[in-house]
């Protein structure tokens, strides 16, 4: 596991970071030893660079990445996009690249290691190290992630498009779950089936190391969590875990599929998240669970302005566990649609476009697929909790 260099080394590393004249998006400190071939020296550097450059874009549209292990270099580019932006102080590019290591692996083979790091004042700020393995083909370098040579001795368990990636002992239990319900799913949202590959990591630090990501800062303290990514038809799952025995949650996976079939630029979260109430429960708690606590609040407010509040998005139940009531509402609207009509009418729904100020576009597709509109929606309201 990496150790988190301290401060003073860091601002040593800082202090001794020359620039070489051919460098344009990785920073290169005077000291480290690249290949001594000018020629492997220069394709390498330009290479990285050119790879760096078009790590914004779609992944599958990066022509530096190695294409047969897309799947995985997908998942880290995914943690690698918009590393330089430093949210908090409004800077696109505060954080900087800088290669830190070049080793030879081989015949035109290397591992590559980065490190973004900016300066708070006098302090320099790590915000993440990469790990990279580069190939030469023809005149230039391709870049994948070290996943399959840091899984080359696990086990491997496949049940039918499921495969199942473990080190020791594989919770067979867990996996058939996690397959039954991503079938359920597809086959609400009409998903053509694909191979799916599962990596069972023990926690998230473990997941990101296996991808190349060595540190992540905005990753502090996180436990559990998972990495994933559809590309070369194939959808691969390095999991972190979501307990210290089950590695999947049915509410996050509603949301993790849904991304697959349609755009998650148009997805209305107060629909995506009631659906994920009804199909995957919330924080642990059972759908059945979800609708007690709800029966409570709707007893303790007798006389509630169910319009007012989706549109103000109020929480029904608080703490940490916050639950909302517009996405209650819409587990409430979906099951009636689905009941009535089935799942199709659902996805105009869910694809209505991202919640706006006053919900315009959603009560406008609400109205189209249900008849429910502002005017009539506390009445409506009122039935649909009645009946729940």
């Amino acid at each position: 596991m990496p150790i988190k260099p301290t401060k003073l080394a860091l601002t040593l590393i800082l202090v001794s970071f020359t620039l070489f004249s051919f460098a344009q998006s990785v920073i290169i400190r005077n000291g480290i030893r690249l290949p001594d071939d000018t020629v492997v020296r220069k394709q390498l550097i330009n290479s990285l660079n050119r790879f760096l450059d078009q790590k914004e874009k779609p992944n599958k549209e990066n022509t530096f990445v190695l294409k047969e292990t897309l799947p995985e270099t997908s998942n880290l580019l995914d943690e690698m996009k918009g590393m330089e932006q430093n949210i908090a102080l409004k800077d696109k590019n505060f954080y900087k690249c800088y290669l830190t290591n070049v080793v030879k692996q081989g015949d035109d083979n290397f591992i590559i290691q980065l490190s973004y790091i900016g300066m708070t004042e006098t302090t320099p700020v790590l915000r993440s190290s990469i790990k990279l393995m580069a190939k030469k083909q023809g005149d230039q370098y391709f870049f994948y992630s070290p996943l399959k040579q840091n899984t080359i001795s696990w086990k491997i368990k496949r049940y039918n498009n499921l495969t199942c990636y473990y080190k020791d002992v594989l919770n067979a239990t867990d996996a058939l779950a996690y397959q039954k319900k991503v079938e359920f799913y597809d086959t609400k949202l009409k998903m053509p089936r694909m191979p799916i590959q599962f990596y069972f990591c023990d926690n998230l630090t473990e997941a990101l190391e296996l991808v190349g990501v060595e540190y992540e800062l905005d990753y502090n303290g996180v436990k559990y969590n998972s990495l994933s990514s559809n590309e070369n038809n194939t959808n691969q799952v390095v999991n972190g875990g979501y307990t210290e025995k089950i590695h999947f949650d049915a509410h996050d996976l509603w949301h993790e599929r849904l991304r697959l079939a349609i755009s998650r630029d148009i997805i209305n979260r107060p629909v995506d998240e009631g659906c994920a109430y009804l199909y995957g429960g919330s924080w642990g708690f059972t759908w059945d669970e979800i609708v007690a606590k709800f029966k409570k609040y709707v007893a303790d407010n007798p006389n509630a302005d169910w319009l007012n509040l989706y549109i103000q998005g109020t929480n029904f139940e608080g703490g940490e566990k916050i639950m909302k009531i517009p996405y209650m509402l819409n587990a409430l609207i979906v099951r009636k649609i689905e009941k009535e009509k089935g799942f199709t009418p659902v996805m105009g729904l869910l694809g209505c476009g991202k919640k706006e100020q006053g919900d315009d576009n959603y009560f406008k597709a609400l109205e189209k697929v249900t008849g429910i509109n502002k005017a009539n929606f506390n009445v409506a309201m009122w039935e649909l909790i009645k009946g729940s």
